[in-house]
């Protein structure tokens, strides 16, 4: 009798930490999904920029830069920072800008980081945003204007 209560407290607080595990995985699958990037586009009202300019930036959906990217990521967001690190990042060689984080953008961003001081683990988080520049575009024919911001 004792036996079969044992067992059934022994599955009971498996299955309490299992739950718990799932809940905890569940809630920071949500999270990092919020923080993906989408491609933004900033204008003459963001600080250092210049005026007749605008930048593409990886960025997240709710209007914020602060975004997260790291190998394996696809999209025209990824082109944003390979077209970054190629205007604006002189000592980096240049990266085929395909929209693939790939080996040769994750090399490309330890690059900055380590040069930055920050945790160089070759994702694209707040902590690159904030120690790269990005190239300025003229907003009327498109073109980079030769100034990184």
């Amino acid at each position: 009798m004792n036996r079969n209560r044992f067992k059934v407290g022994a599955i009971s607080a498996i299955i309490g930490v299992i739950s718990t595990l799932l809940v905890g995985l569940t809630a920071s699958t949500a999270s990092a999904a919020t923080l993906e990037c989408n491609i933004g586009r900033t204008t003459t009202g963001s600080p250092g920029t210049p005026s007749g300019r605008y930048l593409y930036l990886p960025g997240h959906s709710g209007g914020s830069f602060h975004c997260w990217m790291a190998y394996g990521t696809r999209g025209a967001e990824v082109e944003a920072l390979q077209g970054a690190i190629n205007h604006c990042h002189n000592s980096i060689p240049n990266l085929v800008v395909d929209g693939i984080y790939g080996d040769a953008t994750r090399s490309a961003v330890r690059a900055i980081q380590t040069r930055a001081g920050i945790k160089a683990d070759g994702e694209y988080g707040p902590n690159t945003y904030a120690a790269m520049s990005f190239p300025a575009y003229r907003i009327v024919d498109n073109v980079f204007s030769g100034t990184c911001v």
